[in-house]
């Protein structure tokens, strides 16, 4: 099978607690999931590559991502989520679903399967790098990747540079960044990242209700791009439904600036609902009203 975009994670159940007491059980979740859906609000219907099991919700997602192709395990991958009154979150795999791996694509998921454009969303450094390598192998034209924090300290420079070389787009979360790049502000860690990896075309850090702030390889300047969400629901996903987005714009369009800003319309939707709600429900029309506004909110600085 051929997909012309595809993005390769994780898909969990989420079950919610708010700092009020209240819950919500069983919300359709996980990195690919959200990145897929960032795809799909500028009219594309992804292909996911993920392991999943029989009782994920999948009619919840109203047919905007195509789980065809994604391995069938016994169970899906479930998690906590904590919610704290600062408004961050934790994310605490369940006790009997502590092995990552066991729930994270393998090489012989692309067995049979290309894409000319692939995001690799949060897991293990080392699977990154093997899928990626895996991708260009077979043809693909466009890897995005989303790092992980969670083991990023450990990971080694060389690694590093192995993967960014692989690569069209780096699409780091704040928190990210600063566990590659120990001490640094985030534009500091993007010249950091710039001099590891001069040639890489697009690195942005994701800075949360900052925006974001992104450099093209060999420009002077880098650019810093505010939020355009018009309302904060929920912010699980925005880095991943941002990520889809910006592969898409820059499939599409060819320039590394406008894909950020499809990425940024793409993550204003993901925070605006519970869960995915308002990523499953956006419309081509409502984004592209986003869109016209971002482009006044762009600020040049040099690099």
């Amino acid at each position: 099978m051929h997909a012309d975009f595809a993005t390769l994670g994780n898909i969990s159940i989420d079950d919610l607690v708010f700092i009020d007491g209240s819950t919500k059980w069983c919300v359709p979740g996980g990195n690919a999931v959200y990145s897929g859906l960032g795809m799909a609000v500028w009219d594309e219907r992804p292909a996911i590559i993920a392991p999943v099991g029989p009782e994920y919700p999948v009619a919840d997602l109203g047919e905007r991502i195509d789980l065809s192709n994604c391995r069938q395990l016994p169970r899906t991958l479930r998690n906590w989520g904590l919610y704290e009154e600062d408004g961050s979150r934790h994310f605490i795999f369940r006790t009997a679903m502590q092995n990552w791996h066991e729930f994270s694509p393998a090489l012989s998921d692309l067995d049979g399967f290309t894409c000319g454009h692939a995001h690799l969303a949060p897991m293990p450094w080392t699977l990154q790098i093997e899928l990626a390598e895996r991708l260009r192998r077979d043809g693909t034209k466009l890897i995005s990747v989303d790092a992980d924090d969670r083991h990023l300290r450990e990971v080694d420079q060389a690694s590093v540079k192995r993967l960014l070389n692989l690569l069209d787009l780096f699409l780091p979360s704040k928190q990210d960044a600063e566990a590659m790049v120990p001490g640094k502000s985030p534009p500091d860690a993007l010249r950091v990242l710039r001099e590891i990896a001069p040639e890489l075309p697009v690195i942005a850090i994701k800075c949360g209700d900052k925006g974001l702030i992104m450099h093209a390889a060999g420009q002077a300047d880098y650019f810093e791009i505010p939020t355009v969400a018009k309302t904060v629901v929920d912010a699980t996903g925005a880095g991943d439904a941002f990520s889809g987005g910006t592969l898409v714009g820059l499939a599409r369009t060819g320039k590394p600036l406008d894909a950020v800003l499809w990425g940024s319309v793409s993550a204003s939707f993901a925070v605006a609902g519970l869960g995915p709600t308002a990523l499953v429900g956006a419309t081509k029309h409502e984004a592209q009203c986003r869109l016209d506004h971002l482009r006044t909110q762009v600020d040049a600085h040099r690099l």
